[in-house]
C-alpha cells in the first residue's frame, strides 16, 4: 500500500505557511551537469523538417514544430538562491536565455505559478496537489512525490505524446542508453506518467586516491602492471607503508573512514557486493544488499586492519567532514570517492599543502572485475496536469532543450552558450532536470584527453563547460610545478578530468571488466517509512561493534536476524508486492 495522500497531507501542514513564490535553499545544480553526449548528432534539432509520401511531417520532426499562436504555460519550477543569483541583469526565471530560446523555437512562453527552493518547492507542490490545482507543467523533485501524484490521479498520461513527439535522440541516444531504467521508473500500469531526467552514474565507480607525492617519497608503486587498477591487498600494502614510514611526520593514519556503513562501499565492491541497496533477485524476491556475505567479508577485513593499526584508531567516531579534515591537515594520504573529488575535496588539500599530488585507481574485486552499483537513474521528472490541452508541449520543450540546444554551438545559440560560459545555472531552464546519455563521462574524458594531446583545441569541445574547464586545465599545465591561486582550479580540473576519469574510465577501457549491479530505487512505502530508521540504527551499531572488535564477526548473523525481525521482513514483503503490481 502506498502512502498516497497521507504524504501530501503531511507536507500540507508545513506548506500552508509558505508563499508560493518563495525563492530559497541551496544550489541544486553543478558544473558536472553540463556534461553531454557530443559524438552523435541530434536527430531532430539538426535536421530540417521533411515530409512523408503522404505529405505529413515525420514523427522525428513534429516534435520541433512551433505553435502558430503563442502558447503560455503556467509552470512550477525549482528556484534556489544560487539559480536566481546567476541570472543576467534584468532577467527573471520567466525571461532568460533559456526561456527566450524556447520562445524562439517553439513559440512557448512561461508564467511561473510556483517558484521556490528545495524543500519549500516540494511543500508548495504538496499544497497545490492537496487542493487539486497543480500547475499545467511542473518539475517533480522526488520519486515519492511522483508516486503520490500518480496515485492521486493529478497528472497526465504522456505515453502517446512521448511516442509521437519525442525526438530520436531523446528516445534512443538518451533513454535507450539506460536500458529502460529511467522510463521504467516513470511508468505505472504500463503508462508513462512523467518525462524522467537522467543520472549518468556520475559518482561511480568508487576510486582509491593515494597521495602521489608520498608514494614517490617512499618509492612505492601500487600499480606495477599499469592497468590503472589495484586490489584490496594493494590498498592494505600502501596503508601499511604509510603508517610505518610516516610520510606526514605526524603519525600518519593509514585508512580513515566515516562512521556510516556506506563509506565502506569501496571495499564491499571489492568483495563483489554493494552497500545500502535494494536488489531484485530476478524471481520476484528482494534483498537488502548490506546483509550480504560481501559486507560480512569487508567488515571482517576492516576489523583486522583496526587491530593491526592500519585503520584509523578513532574509527566509529569520525564524520565525513572529520575525515576530510585529516586529509587537509596532512595526516592521511588515502581517500575513497568519485572521479570529481579534486574539484571540491582535494582542492582544499592542495590549498593547505601545495606539495600535495594525487594518483587514482579503480579497485578490482575478487574476480578481477570492477564492481559498481548503478546510481538512481533519475530523481527529477517533468509532469503535466491531468486534462491539460497540450501535453505534447512538455515533450517539445524536452526536445528543444536537451536535444537541439544540447548540441548547439556559439553560432547557433550564442546567448545561451555565453550565459553558460559565464556561470549561468542550468536550472534557469523552464524545467529542472538533466537528460544526458549514460556515457556522458566517457565523452567528457575523451574530449579532455583530446585537448591534452593537441588533437583539438578547447574551443572545439562540445560544451561551454568543457571549453572552460579544458582551457583552465591547459593554463595550469604551462607550469604544473608552481601552482598559484590563479592556476589551482586548473590543477583541480586536470586531476578530475584526466587523473580521476583516467581511473574511472581509462581502467574500464583498458580491461573491459565492469561488473554492474542494478539496484531498485523504490518510493518510500508505509512499512519503510515506519521502520527503516530503526533498522539503519541496528545496522550502524553492528558495523561499528564488529569493526572495532566489540563483537566478533559471527555477530554479523545476529545483526541479520535482528534486521529482519525488527521490520526488515515487513518492508521487503511490502516492496515485493509493490513491484509485482507496478
Amino acid at each position: 500500500m502506498l502512502r498516497g495522500k497521507k504524504f501530501l497531507s503531511y507536507l500540507l501542514v508545513t506548506a500552508s505557511v509558505l508563499s508560493l513564490t518563495a525563492c530559497g535553499g541551496q544550489a541544486t545544480d553543478s558544473a558536472d551537469a553540463e556534461i553531454k553526449q557530443s559524438e552523435t548528432p541530434a536527430s531532430g534539432g539538426s535536421e530540417a523538417a521533411t515530409d512523408t509520401a503522404d505529405g505529413e511531417a515525420t514523427a522525428s520532426n513534429i516534435g520541433f514544430e512551433p505553435y502558430e499562436e503563442e502558447l503560455n504555460i503556467h509552470i512550477g519550477r525549482l528556484a534556489s538562491q544560487h539559480t536566481v543569483s546567476t541570472l543576467l541583469p534584468g532577467d527573471t526565471l520567466e525571461d532568460n536565455p533559456y526561456t527566450r530560446y524556447v520562445k524562439e523555437k517553439l513559440n512557448i512562453t512561461f508564467t511561473d505559478e510556483i517558484e521556490a527552493g528545495d524543500d519549500d518547492y516540494r511543500n508548495a507542490i504538496a499544497l497545490a496537489a492537496a487542493s487539486g490545482d497543480v500547475p499545467e507543467l511542473f518539475t517533480v523533485t522526488s520519486y515519492d512525490t511522483l508516486v503520490d501524484l500518480v496515485e492521486s490521479d493529478l497528472i497526465e498520461d504522456l505515453t502517446d505524446a512521448f511516442d509521437k513527439y519525442a525526438s530520436d535522440y531523446i528516445k534512443h541516444n538518451v533513454y535507450d542508453s539506460f536500458d529502460g531504467r529511467c522510463l521504467d521508473m516513470a511508468t505505472f500500469g504500463g503508462k508513462l506518467m512523467a518525462l524522467p531526467g537522467t543520472n549518468a552514474d556520475n559518482g561511480v565507480p568508487t576510486l582509491v586516491w593515494f597521495r602521489k607525492d608520498w608514494l614517490d617519497k617512499l618509492g612505492l608503486n601500487p600499480d606495477e602492471d599499469g592497468d590503472l587498477c589495484v586490489t584490496v591487498e594493494d590498498v592494505e600494502r600502501i596503508a601499511k607503508e604509510f603508517v610505518e614510514k610516516d610520510p606526514s611526520g605526524q603519525g600518519t593514519i593509514g585508512i580513515a573512514m566515516s562512521e556510516g556503513p556506506g563509506d565502506a562501499e569501496w571495499i564491499v565492491n571489492a568483495y563483489g557486493g554493494t552497500v545500502g541497496k535494494w536488489l531484485d533477485n530476478g524471481d520476484g524476491t528482494i534483498t537488502w544488499s548490506t546483509l550480504s556475505d560481501a559486507n560480512k567479508k569487508a567488515w571482517e577485513t576492516m576489523n583486522r586492519w583496526f587491530e593491526e593499526g592500519l585503520l584509523d584508531p578513532q574509527f566509529g567516531t569520525r564524520t565525513y567532514g572529520d575525515v576530510t579534515s585529516l586529509l587537509i591537515e596532512n595526516k592521511c594520504g588515502i581517500a575513497f570517492g568519485a572521479w570529481h573529488m579534486p574539484d571540491w575535496r582535494f582542492s582544499h588539500v592542495k590549498d593547505a599543502n601545495p606539495e600535495a599530488e594525487y594518483a587514482a585507481y579503480a579497485i578490482l574485486d575478487v574476480n578481477g572485475k570492477i564492481t559498481a552499483a548503478h546510481e538512481n537513474p533519475t530523481n527529477h521528472f517533468i509532469v503535466v496536469r491531468k486534462g491539460y490541452e497540450h501535453p505534447e508541449a512538455a515533450v517539445k520543450i524536452q526536445n528543444v532543450i536537451f536535444d537541439e540546444l544540447a548540441n548547439a554551438t556559439m553560432e547557433t545559440a550564442p546567448e545561451v552558450m555565453q550565459f553558460v560560459m559565464n556561470g549561468g545555472d542550468n536550472f534557469t531552464k523552464p524545467v529542472q532536470i538533466e537528460c544526458l546519455p549514460s556515457n556522458t563521462k566517457e565523452v567528457y574524458y575523451t574530449e579532455h584527453q583530446a585537448v591534452l594531446k593537441g588533437e583539438i583545441t578547447p574551443d572545439q569541445t562540445s560544451t561551454a563547460e568543457n571549453k572552460n574547464s579544458s582551457s583552465i586545465m591547459m593554463e595550469y599545465l604551462k607550469d604544473p610545478e608552481n601552482v598559484t591561486e590563479e592556476t589551482r582550479t586548473g590543477w583541480s580540473f586536470y586531476n578530475s578530468r584526466i587523473t580521476g576519469l583516467g581511473a574511472a574510465i581509462g581502467a574500464v577501457e583498458k580491461n573491459n571488466n565492469m561488473n554492474w549491479i542494478s539496484p531498485l530505487y523504490p518510493p518510500t512505502l508505509d512499512e519503510m517509512e515506519q521502520k527503516k530508521g530503526a533498522l539503519d540504527t541496528v545496522e550502524a551499531k553492528a558495523y561499528i561493534k564488529i569493526i572495532t572488535g566489540e563483537e566478533p564477526i559471527d555477530y554479523f548473523e545476529t545483526y541479520k536476524d535482528e534486521w529482519m525481525s525488527y521490520g526488515g521482513s515487513d518492508i521487503i514483503a511490502e516492496m515485493e508486492e509493490y513491484y509485482a503490481n507496478k
